[in-house]
This record gives structure tokens, C-alpha cells and sequence, in this order.
């Protein structure tokens, strides 16, 4: 698959080096081309599409520039002039598209495009990373001090969005708070606290309950010298330490160990044999997750900075032990009944004679789950106890204090030690004067606070300041801005100390040097926020159970949490692509992907370990690999029970192809078609393209989305669409309490025709023609506008710019990192 790739990157070189180096050769009677075979269908009163030619104008300029994009796009793609409508040659179309690429890239050469980069205030990932990073701490704290601030709003998937995270009144008195929680367990005053040992047998392990019922039993089995988790959905807690008594560090000793795995059979549990049992130690909302041995007590220990008030809760972390009846996990304790039955006759007749005792003269099902709760041995941790000691420091004020404030501060060197707080969370060296205003405010607050918390005061205001809480393009010098830029793309914090003196002496002055340290990110693992975040957005994962798959119809994909695999996959297959500088192209048609168990239940794969472990698998059918082949893409765009090739052909031209169809127009009544015959999504398509007023557009859209018809809500393979009818009952259907169904079934058709005259057939020729040349340059085009939308929280406006960083690209066979590298060295980044 890499070599395909990387020749479709060398043999896209010679295409747009030579209209971005030689525009001289673009001869002026090219525009009569767009005369030619344009006119006839976009021109007069009623323009196909809603485009007339003349939204061109003479040149490409503010007013136009979109258009010009999206003709250079539909006519590279083959989209225009339509090969139905049209006699153009392929010469004659690669001539259109080199004059519009010649034109675009001419335009961006007399004039680049002024920065629109909206000012935009840090969005709550971003806020979280920074605050920590100002005050030199591991996260904001244990005791959640960030609880109140408001959601982001996403655009597009992306939270990074300028126009969505504007600051109002509110946000400032949350950010007011969040902060003063934060530095409040940072910075302590008074007495230092004594240390305690808190020893917690198992008779003082506590679970909380899901029920207000609080005699309703425990969820947990108890022995003499331990306790079983039972339900997965509950807690654990220690009822001798409710909550840390003052902020330091404590010393957290764990004794636990897995139990019974393997004693039932996966198929019953959900609970695959090859995933070890896990315990989860909450910390507030700091989380540590641990894999426990198999019937040998563990000793967890952990050294943890925790806040008064955090509270330490256990849980098990697992997706399974929800298979039986509708979920809830109380049916899965009727899997005694059966294995009892089965592997030991004599036990069970002796609980079948005690519930039919207890029932009197009531007959009780025996296979009831509720008789069966003393007997159920599914997998779970078993836990011992714990000892809990603290709070300790290693100096008094904490270390972390003294490399805030210093070890005896003292409000007359208020200027000073807020300095160094301050050119770290502003991203910047201090300016003269800066800070006299806090100052006095540390000064103002000394008499009635001391000087501790009237420098905290001043600590708050410089974190609540516009230079912290906003990302402003004009903020700061031109070096400034970029190590902001760069630390926040990677990041999603500020910049250190080292980059910001890199970029001040110009030693990423260039693409050679971006590269490397692009790669250095990468593997030095301070990309991770951006290997998890970015493809989240782009991809739009967000939205994978807006319209979840209906539970009764697909059970396996709610009862197995099948969505967050599937958010796993892309991650886990961008971070290889990233990790491996592959091509580009190799995102969207690779015959491969990172699945596990119940991902290739799902995919119809039966070779793969039966464990919840992301592997590399590559498929042989054609059908499947990359990003046109992810559950996660095909269950985001369909409905609770059914499809739309609609819904996908737009996400694929959005977010593959980065082409936004035009909506319907407003002021055009459109009317409903008669589809009482029809009996597919494509006869009804079919009676909608047939009105006039539709059909130019959806000749557009829809072959980007028929192909993957075979593929069903949650991305598993069908062969037919399946349809279940109730009659109306008669008269003795309605006394017996029943309706007669009925169950039709009907071949799926997923071919298309694209407007350039390329038809399929099916997935796997849909998937060959995503692989021409054309395609695979859009799809680079589009992650290139998807990197520049995160970086600058908005759309790129230049796209002659956009065309030298895709011919930058393609210099380096489109690979990804070089790719990156492009966008990071480009004015659209540098200078905006």
C-alpha cells in the first residue's frame, strides 16, 4: 500500500510544481475555457448548482475566493464540466484545473490574505494544562477546582474554534474560582499539619449504592478478610477515611489481587480471558489504573499531592458482564444457575429445593437471577484493605510553594516573584510596568490577609488576566506568538522556557529545522495532546452516539461500550501514521487498521486474539483499512436503525475531501416526491434527484456516500437490507395478545456513477477510485485545511498558500510529518 501511495506523491509533484513554479506558461486565452465548457450550465437566470460564472470576477479576491477553490476542487476531482453533460477531454480538464491553480497561486503572490485569526480565550483542556504548567504542578488538584467551569461549544468537531469560545462576564467569575481553588492547594499557610496513619481492614471497605433504598444489599461479596466487587458500577470507599484532611502528600498502600477469571465462559460474561482484572484508585478526579495477577495479592502503592476535601473511592474498570437479559448487570448473576446446573447436579438441587422452600406455595422461577446472587463467580477484584498516611512534605513550605513564592515571602518582593509567574502564564517577557497594578493589589491586600495570601490574590489576578486566559494573535512579538503557537498545537499548554528561546534566536527559522523539531515532539512523546486531540476533532468523534445504534436492535454494541473501541481505532491508526511518517493518502485507503475482539466481532473478522488489545490487522476482502473503512465514521453517520447515503457522502466530502456541499436553497419550494413504490433509500434518492431542483447537486453528493450501503449502523456488513412489518391485529391476534410480523428482505445496491463518468460497484472499486491521483491530492488538500483549523481556530482563508503548502508536500511524497512540518512553516501559521 506504501509504495502506492508514495507514487501517486511523485507523479503529483510534477502536476503542481509546474503550475506553482511556471505560472508564465498559463496562457491568457485559458480563461476562454471556462467560457467554453462552463457557460452553457452556469450562466443566466437560474444557474445549475446556484453558481453563475461571473462570481469569479476578473481575479481571485476577497468576495471570490471560495469560488475559485471550489471549482479548482470539482474540476481536479473530475466533478466538472460532468462527463454526462460534457465532450471534455482529460487534457482539456487538466488544462482548467492547472489555469484555476494558476490563477489562485498568482493572486496569493501579489497579495497574501490578511490574518483573520480570531482573538479567542483558552478553551477548558488547554486552561487546565496551562494553569499547571504557570504554577509548576502536575495538574490543577484532586478536588476538582475546575468543576464549574462552563462546556465548550464545538465547531465542526473542533473545540479550538475562535468564534465558539469567546469570554463573558460568567466566564470570568468561574475562571475567578477555578483559579483561587487551584492555587489554594498549592500554596498553604499556618502550622505545618502532622502526619496520620490510617490503617482500613476490610470490614471498613464500604460501597456506595445506586439505590436511595439504603437497605436495599450490598453490591459486594464479603469475606473475613476481604471484599469482592460484584457490580461494576459501583464504588468503593474507605469508611474509616471519608476525605484528606489537609492538602499534601499521602502514602496510599492497596492490597488487592483478580479473582475467577476464566471460571465462566467468555461468550457469558463478556469478559474476555485474555484481558487481565483491573482496579481503578480514584483520587478526586485524578485517576491510576492497575492490572491485578490472578489469585496473588498486590501491594498497590502511591505517593499522591491530594487536596483536602478528595475523596478516595476503588472501581472496576470493565466493558463486560453486561450480556445477559437487557443489560443490567443483576442478570448476569443467573449465570450461576446455568453453570451450577450444568457442572454440579448435586449443588443445584439443593438450591432449587431451598428457593422452591422459600416460595411456599408461590411458584418461584428457579433460574431467577435473584436466587443465584450467593453463587455467582464472574470476574472481579477482590480487595484486602489499605493504609493511608499523611499529609507529609518533604520541607516546611512545601517545595512546590518555595519555587512559587519562595521559602520566607514577603510582599515588598512582590514584583519579583510575580515577574516569574507571570512571563510564563502570559507567554512573554513582562513589559516595564506592567505589573504596578498588581502590586498595589498585593500591597492594598497585605494588612488584613498577610503577606501569603495577598501574593496568592496577586498570583490569581495574573491568572485571570487577558494575557493568560486569552490567545491573542497580536499578543507579544512575532517569536512570542510563534512558540505560543507551536506549544498549543502540540501541547495545548504553554510555551517552556527552551522553545521560546529557540524561536527568539531563530533556530526554527526554517522547514529543515521545523521538521526536526516537529520530529523531536513526536518522539520525545510531547505530541500526545495533539496525537489524541486533533484526529478527535477532525474525525468529529464527538458525535459517534448522538444518534447511537438502537440497543435492542444491536446489543453488543452498547453492552461491550463497542464506540469506544471505535474512537480507540482512529486514534490508535492516526498515532501509527504520525509515529511512522507515512503518506497522507495512506489515511484514507490503507488496507489495515488497529482493531480488537469486539471490533472484529463487529467487522466479521474471526482471527484475531480475543482480548481488548488494539492490533495492526490487515484485511483481504477490499472492504475495509483506513479511515473509509472505520466503525467509528460509518456509526457517526447513520441513524439509530438505519442508513443515509446521504449523511455519508457529506461527512466523506466535508471531512475527507474538504468540500462543503452547498444546502438547499432557501427561497427554492422543493417538492416531496411520491415514493409510496419505493422500497430502498435509493428508490426514494432516486424519486428525490428527479426533481430539477435537487438534482445537480445531489449528481455531486450522492456517489461519495451509496458505496458504503452494505455497511449497517454500526459498521458491520450486510448483504440485504432487513425490514420487519406488524399487521394489524384481528380480532383473535388481539385476545391472544399477539400481531402477526413479517420479515422482507432486500439486496443492497451500493453503485454509483460520479459525475466525471467513473462508476463502482461496490466498496472495494469505490475504494480503488479514492486511490487516483486526484483524489488522494484532495484528501491532502483537506488535512491541510483540518491542521490550519485547529492551529488558528478558524478556516484558511489563502488558499494560494494552502497550494504552495500542498507542492511543499508533495515534495516530501506527501508524508505526514513533513505534511505537519509544511503547515508549521507556512504564514498561515507563522504569522497568524
Amino acid at each position: 500500500m506504501r509504495s502506492s501511495s508514495v507514487g501517486c506523491g511523485r507523479l503529483s509533484i510534477a502536476v503542481l510544481l509546474a503550475c506553482v513554479g511556471s505560472l508564465r506558461s498559463v496562457d491568457a486565452n485559458d480563461h476562454e475555457i471556462l467560457q467554453r465548457y462552463c457557460m452553457e450550465c452556469h450562466s443566466g437566470s437560474d444557474p445549475e448548482g446556484g453558481f453563475h460564472l461571473k462570481m469569479l470576477g476578473d481575479s481571485v479576491n476577497e468576495e471570490s475566493r471560495e469560488y475559485w477553490q471550489a471549482s479548482l476542487e470539482y474540476v481536479s476531482l473530475g466533478e466538472m464540466p460532468p462527463d454526462d453533460d460534457s465532450s471534455v477531454t482529460p487534457s482539456e480538464r487538466e488544462r482548467i484545473a492547472r489555469y484555476l491553480r494558476g490563477v489562485i497561486v498568482a493572486a496569493g503572490e501579489k497579495k497574501s490574505v490578511a490574518s483573520s485569526v480570531p482573538t479567542r480565550r483558552l478553551n477548558n483542556r488547554e486552561f487546565a494544562n496551562s494553569i499547571s504548567d504557570a504554577l509548576g504542578i502536575e495538574d490543577p488538584g484532586t478536588h476538582f477546582p475546575l468543576g464549574d467551569l462552563l462546556g465548550d461549544t464545538l465547531h465542526e468537531g473542533f473545540d479550538t474554534n475562535g468564534d465558539a469560545l469567546g469570554i463573558s462576564e460568567y466566564h470570568l467569575e468561574k475562571y475567578i474560582e477555578a483559579v483561587r481553588n487551584t492555587v489554594d492547594a498549592v500554596i498553604l499557610t499556618g502550622e505545618k499539619p502532622e502526619s496520620e496513619r490510617y490503617e482500613v481492614p476490610s470490614e471498613m471497605l464500604k460501597m456506595t449504592s445506586l439505590s436511595q433504598q439504603t437497605r436495599r444489599r450490598e453490591s459486594a461479596v464479603r469475606h473475613p478478610d476481604s471484599v469482592d466487587f460484584r457490580d461494576m458500577r459501583v464504588r468503593m470507599y474507605f469508611g474509616n477515611f471519608d476525605r484528606v484532611p489537609e492538602t499534601g502528600y499521602y502514602h496510599i498502600q492497596i492490597r488487592a489481587t483478580g479473582v475467577d477469571r476464566g471460571y465462566y465462559d467468555s461468550e457469558m460474561t463478556g469478559v474476555y480471558d485474555g484481558d487481565p482484572i483491573r482496579l481503578a484508585v480514584h483520587l478526586g478526579d485524578r485517576e491510576r489504573v492497575f492490572d491485578l495477577p490472578d489469585n496473588d495479592m498486590m501491594e498497590i502503592e502511591l505517593t499522591e499531592w491530594l487536596a483536602k476535601g478528595t475523596r478516595i473511592e476503588l472501581s472496576y474498570p470493565t466493558d463486560g458482564l453486561r450480556n445477559r437479559g437487557n443489560g443490567n448487570f443483576k442478570f448476569q448473576q443467573a449465570i450461576a444457575h446455568d453453570h451450577i446446573k450444568q457442572h454440579d447436579p448435586k449443588l443445584y438441587e439443593e438450591v432449587v429445593a431451598q428457593i422452591r422452600k422459600k416460595g411456599g406455595r408461590r411458584k418461584l422461577g428457579v433460574s431467577h437471577w435473584s436466587h443465584w446472587v450467593d453463587y455467582w463467580r464472574g470476574p472481579r477484584p477482590r480487595v484486602y484493605g489499605a493504609v493511608v498516611e499523611g499529609p507529609f512534605y518533604n520541607s516546611w513550605p512545601p517545595q512546590r510553594q518555595v519555587n512559587l513564592i519562595g521559602a520566607s515571602p514577603d510582599v515588598q518582593d512582590a514584583e519579583e516573584v510575580l515577574k516569574r509567574i507571570a512571563e510564563r502564564a502570559w507567554k512573554r517577557e513582562v513589559r516595564d510596568g506592567e505589573l504596578d497594578p498588581f502590586v498595589r493589589l498585593v500591597e492594598q491586600r497585605k494588612a488584613g490577609l498577610g503577606n501569603i495570601e495577598a501574593l496568592k490574590e496577586g498570583i490569581v489576578a495574573i491568572l485571570v488576566s487577558p494575557s493568560f486566559l486569552l490567545i491573542d494573535p497580536a499578543e507579544g512579538t512575532p517569536s512570542d506568538r510563534f512558540a505560543t503557537k507551536l506549544s498549543y498545537f502540540f501541547r495545548s499548554t504553554l510555551p517552556d522556557v527552551v522553545l521560546r528561546q529557540q524561536v527568539a534566536a531563530g533556530e526554527l527559522n526554517d522547514f529543515e529545522a521545523v521538521r526536526e523539531a516537529v520530529e523531536l515532539y513526536i518522539r520525545d512523546a510531547k505530541a500526545d495532546e495533539f496525537l489524541d486531540e486533533f484526529p478527535h476533532a477532525w474525525l468529529q468523534l464527538d458525535r459517534i452516539n448522538f444518534m447511537a445504534p438502537d440497543p435492542d436492535h444491536y446489543p453488543h454494541y452498547h453492552r461491550k461500550s463497542v464506540s469506544d473501541d471505535m474512537v480507540a481505532e482512529a486514534k490508535a491508526f492516526f498515532r501509527y501514521a504520525v509515529e511512522n511518517n507515512l503518506p497522507v493518502p495512506e489515511l484514507l485507503t490503507a488496507d489495515y487498521s488497529f482493531i480488537n475482539a469486539d471490533l472484529a466481532r463487529v467487522y466479521g473478522v474471526d482471527d484475531v486474539p480475543d482480548d481488548s488489545t488494539l492490533r495492526r490487522y490487515q484485511f483481504t476482502d477490499g472492504r475495509r483499512g483506513g479511515l473509509l473503512g472505520m466503525g467509528a465514521f460509518l456509526t457517526l453517520t447513520a441513524d439509530s436503525l438505519g442508513t443515509s447515503p446521504i449523511h455519508r457522502a457529506v461527512y466523506v466530502l466535508e471531512n475527507y475531501m474538504g468540500i462543503k456541499p452547498s444546502p438547499p436553497p432557501g427561497d427554492v419550494e422543493i417538492q416531496e416526491p411520491d415514493v409510496r413504490q419505493a422500497k430502498t433509500i435509493k428508490d426514494i434518492l432516486a424519486a428525490h434527484i428527479a426533481e430539477e431542483t435537487c438534482a445537480s447537486c445531489h449528481r455531486s453528493i450522492d456517489p461519495y456516500g451509496y458505496a458504503f450501503e452494505n455497511f449497517d449502523p454500526v459498521g458491520a456488513w450486510r448483504d440485504q437490507y432487513v425490514q420487519s412489518t406488524v399487521d394489524a391485529p384481528s380480532e383473535e391476534a388481539t385476545k391472544a395478545k399477539k400481531r402477526k410480523q413479517a420479515r422482507f428482505e432486500l439486496p443492497v445496491d451500493a453503485s454509483s456513477t460520479f459525475r466525471n463518468g467513473k462508476s463502482y460497484h461496490d466498496i472495494t472499486d469505490f475504494r480503488l477510485l479514492m486511490q487516483s491521483d486526484a483524489s488522494q491530492v484532495q484528501f491532502v488538500r483537506c488535512f491541510v485545511k483540518k491542521l490550519l483549523m485547529y492551529a488558528n481556530g478558524t478556516e484558511p482563508e489563502d488558499v494560494a498558500e494552502i497550494e504552495r503548502i500542498l507542492a511543499k508536500s508533495a515534495e516530501h511524497d506527501f508524508r505526514i510529518v513533513d505534511t505537519i512540518a509544511a503547515v508549521v512553516d507556512s504564514p498561515l501559521f507563522r504569522q497568524q
